[in-house]
């Protein structure tokens, strides 16, 4: 069985740098409190972490990985500066069964309204976990072939 856990960044400070520094604000914190405790629940699989190499995004995995334990991070500044297409080849090649992406939107809600074949919109600190219970590998996935996990 195939996952895909999709997580948006947490709120973001204020634009007083490039958009690509900013950090994670003391509201994204408090969100980051909540998806947290709410993935913990969850007993969310271990998996292959895709970071943005974006301030946020690194602080949003960096955070919730202080309590949970991954395969291995992968943190990428080309993650920021790409698009939902781009995302779909990049989980394409992958070969760990169970993936995590942590992004911006628009690209990640692309990423799950492509797979459940829905148009979905995540907020900031938010989840969608997908799963393809009859799948092997990412190269299998098509769009609108995802179910959500409860």
């Amino acid at each position: 069985m195939l996952q895909l856990i999709l997580i948006r960044h947490a709120d973001a400070g204020p634009y007083t740098l490039p958009d690509e520094a900013r950090p994670v604000s003391k509201k994204g914190f408090q969100e980051l409190d909540i998806l947290r405790d709410y993935l913990l629940q969850k007993k969310s699989p271990k998996g292959l972490w895709l970071v943005s190499g974006a301030v946020r995004t690194r602080e949003t995995a960096e955070y919730l990985l202080e309590k949970i334990d991954p395969i291995q991070v992968h943190s990428d500044i080309e993650w920021y500066h790409t698009s939902g297409q781009v995302y779909l080849e990049k989980i394409r090649e992958q070969v760990e069964p169970v993936l995590y992406m942590v992004a911006h939107n628009p690209s990640i809600s692309y990423v799950a309204s492509h797979f459940l074949g829905e148009s979905i919109h995540m907020d900031t600190a938010s989840s969608v976990h997908l799963c393809w219970p009859n799948a092997d590998a990412w190269n299998e996935v098509i769009a609108g072939s995802a179910s959500l996990m409860p």
